[in-house]
């Protein structure tokens, strides 16, 4: 299967709940954006209006290689400034105000047009699993770009260890692409000398440039220089590494001993027969209750990396801490359905597209 070889084979759309105001502290506005990260369209956003990005808030983080829409929210700003974007790709609209910021109770989920380029089998396949999955859903598998290939739940165990040296070698080498890889090479040979990293490192790199232009001036100070990295992003390390235990217990409790990232794959689990129920399940944290057996997994998985439930509070690093939460166990996407090539869906916050269609097409 091919997916998202264009932008508009990907289309995301938010869906929120937010009480608008005529005025309030907090500009909401509808960010869409073509082959744009989240990350550097809040900062190309809040270049053109000539602020901080940390003054330009957002809920979720959608994918690049997309045409995706999302609510933002902008400290002290106009509807007038709004109107004066002009950037390739992006547009904003102005929706209204708000006296509270932006938080995850304003996100619903997210509705999905995705064009599949299946082969005779795997759109069979999906034909076939459409109707079971529309009864029964899928295991609600966080997906592979929670993890970045790997370095971001990485970053999160060594931030979690106060390893601060390996943290941002797993921020500053592990990228994909040519690009990325070069540079990598580069930093990997040059490991201190931030002012010849610095000059090498692609533009597009925001986060490692923060990062190296704190170490220049500051260049043994590793928990400042990973601290310059905007918090939403630092918070996200330490979720993805929360989420990688989750995947593996789940896997785990459901007999697929290897499988971390995927959905339940060629494993056909039939939920109304099986022991395994639409619950939630604990997401591990310094507040987690260690009770049932998917708990035990759990702590032994991060056992196994020489944490426990108190590396959690970061203690070095408390503006990270994460008490844990709960996730479904099983999503059931809505209104699926699929026709000459185009899949669409909606799905609950924090489901992922690509683990759905993993299940379908397996």
């Amino acid at each position: 299967m091919k997916l998202k070889e264009k932008p508009e084979d990907f289309i995301v759309d938010e869906l929120y709940d937010v009480k608008l105001k005529k005025s309030g502290k907090y500009l909401i506005a509808k960010l869409k954006k073509t082959n744009w990260t989240t990350q550097r369209a809040i900062l190309a956003v809040s270049r053109a209006l000539k602020i901080s990005k940390v003054r330009v808030h957002y809920v979720g983080i959608k994918d690049k290689k997309a045409i995706t829409t999302q609510l933002i929210s902008i400290l002290g700003i106009n509807k007038e400034d709004i109107e004066k974007i002009n950037i390739k790709d992006i547009e904003v609209e102005f929706l209204g105000f708000m006296d509270q910021d932006l938080s995850s109770e304003n996100l619903i989920g997210n509705k999905f047009k995705i064009k599949l380029n299946l082969t005779k089998n795997e759109e069979n396949n999906l034909l076939e699993n459409i109707k079971n999955i529309q009864k029964n859903g899928f295991v609600n598998y966080f997906g592979n770009q929670r993890f970045s290939g790997g370095s971001t739940q990485n970053v999160g165990k060594y931030l979690l260890k106060k390893e601060y040296e390996n943290a941002l070698k797993n921020i500053l080498m592990n990228h994909t692409g040519e690009l990325g890889k070069k540079f990598d090479i580069i930093v990997e040979e040059n490991w201190g000398d931030w002012k010849k990293i610095l000059k090498e490192c692609p533009r597009i790199f925001g986060n490692e440039s923060s990062v190296l232009n704190y170490l220049v001036k500051n260049p043994t100070d590793y928990p400042g220089a990973i601290r310059s990295i905007h918090k939403p992003i630092r918070k996200l390390y330490i979720h993805a590494y929360q989420s990688i235990i989750w995947n593996r217990a789940v896997s785990k409790m459901i007999g697929k001993e290897n499988s971390y990232f995927s959905s339940y794959m060629n494993e056909k689990v039939n939920f109304s027969k099986s022991k395994i129920k639409n619950q939630e399940l604990n997401l591990i944290g310094y507040s987690s209750k260690i009770k049932s057996e998917f708990d035990k997994i759990q702590e032994k998985e991060i056992k196994k990396d020489k944490l426990n439930l108190d590396s959690f509070k970061l203690s070095s690093m408390p503006e990270l801490k994460s008490e844990g939460s709960f996730r479904n166990l099983i999503s059931k996407p809505s209104n699926l359905k699929y026709k000459n090539d185009i899949l669409e869906f909606e799905l609950e916050r924090g489901s992922y597209a690509t683990v759905l269609i993993d299940a379908l097409i397996s």
